[in-house]
């Protein structure tokens, strides 16, 4: 199930579930844009996902749902920096909307990027994630067990497969580069 072309959502175990998987990851990352520190802000993240549980009769869409947790984990880092006085080189860009408006568009171009990434086939999602943490074909293929050719064609199989599927969302992907 693809929530995020429900249009009405009625939210059990397993659409909860799908959400967790969906925007947990994303949620974190936006979190520790706040608070520099990943641990609490899955903690905060985590909670968060507890309170959407506990007012899940009042979202209707998958829309709601989205804009509830973004805005939710957001308010809650910050009521923890001010709640404990959290050294932050400026709490007034944080607490601003344009830093709020820039963070979840990086986080929403890094979540569409890695469920891109995601998608693909196994060993080349390997390739493509051994390369983005910065190996060279050589050492891809050392730690891969396969050989350098071998490497060089998945990821152009993988480039064009993620052109496919974002060719939608290059601007999106775009800002997500540029901010790697």
């Amino acid at each position: 199930m693809d929530v995020g072309n429900d249009s009405s959502l009625r939210i059990d175990e397993q659409v909860f579930k799908n959400l967790f998987d969906k925007f947990y990851q994303a949620l974190c990352v936006f979190a520790s844009t706040y608070l520099k520190d990943d641990a609490l802000s899955a903690d905060i993240v985590q909670e968060g996902f507890v309170k959407f549980w506990n007012k899940r009769e009042g979202f209707d869409n998958y829309f709601k749902v989205k804009s509830f947790l973004y805005t939710m984990v957001r308010n809650d880092c910050l009521n923890y920096i001010r709640d404990h006085k959290l050294r932050r080189e400026d709490l007034s860009v944080v607490e601003s909307l344009e830093f709020y408006t820039e963070t979840l568009v990086e986080e929403e171009a890094y979540r569409m990027f890695y469920n891109a990434v995601e998608s693909l086939p196994h060993q080349t999602r390997q390739v493509i994630l051994l390369s983005m943490d910065g190996l060279k074909n050589s050492e891809i293929a050392g730690q891969l067990g396969i050989a350098e050719s071998s490497v060089h064609t998945l990821k152009k199989i993988a480039y064009k497969k993620l052109r496919e599927i974002l060719r939608e969302y290059y601007y999106l992907v775009f800002i997500f580069l540029l901010n790697k």
